[in-house]
């Protein structure tokens, strides 16, 4: 199996190679990435593991992402976060299985093993009545983000984080003047009238996790 460690944190990456590599010999991570701008562009992966807290955008959105340029590949989200409602989210962006960070190395093995069949995994603690009935209940799909384009989608998310318009702008290689009128159509799509309420937004829609 053909491996891409997604995290912007080295030594977790090399962490999780080592670990990998040394409980499963069929497990080869083939490359690694700390931003989604960076992971987009890897090729010959059987399985994107890919952490919630990126950089430049959410997990969420790189899942969604990753899943329309590589459709052959599967993802896994591998976070510190045990929350049933993201492990909700996480499945409606397209993601095939949810993993823990503090799960044992084995456990991990075993995750990437299944999401890699196409079989979803979920970590034992969160396989709960709770994600169960989120799952029914289609929590995650749709939503008011779904309301934006890709390109809106990414300036919402650096937007959210803090980044001002020149910010933006840098990290999405676009004119400033671009940024505000992406800005303009992110706030009338999403009905906000400034950042606090675009920020309560982002972490009521899980675009933002909080602690």
């Amino acid at each position: 199996m053909r491996i891409a460690l997604i995290d912007d944190h080295p030594i977790v990456r090399s962490g999780l190679r080592w670990l990998l590599e040394q409980q499963t010999p069929s497990i080869t991570v083939v490359a690694e990435a700390g931003d989604c701008r960076s992971a987009y562009n890897l090729e010959g992966v059987d399985v994107f593991v890919v952490d919630l807290g990126l950089p430049d955008s959410s997990g969420f959105v790189a899942t969604t992402e990753l899943m329309r340029l590589h459709p052959e590949a599967h993802v896994l989200v591998l976070t510190m976060h045990a929350r049933e409602d993201l492990v909700a989210r996480a499945f409606a962006a397209g993601a095939t299985g949810y993993a823990l960070k503090e799960q044992p190395g084995e456990e991990l093995a075993e995750a990437i093993a299944t999401v890699a069949r196409g079989e979803r995994y979920v970590a034992p603690k969160l396989r709960t009545p709770r994600l169960s009935e989120l799952l029914a209940a289609g929590r995650g799909a749709g939503g008011p983000l779904s309301l934006l384009s890709s390109r809106e989608r990414e300036g919402f998310d650096l937007l959210a984080r803090g980044l001002d318009n020149k910010d933006v702008a840098r990290r999405l290689f676009i004119s400033v003047k671009t940024v505000e009128t992406h800005r303009a159509h992110i706030f009338r799509k999403l009905g906000v009238h400034g950042i606090a309420e675009l920020v309560r937004l982002a972490v009521k829609e899980g675009a933002i996790v909080e602690p």
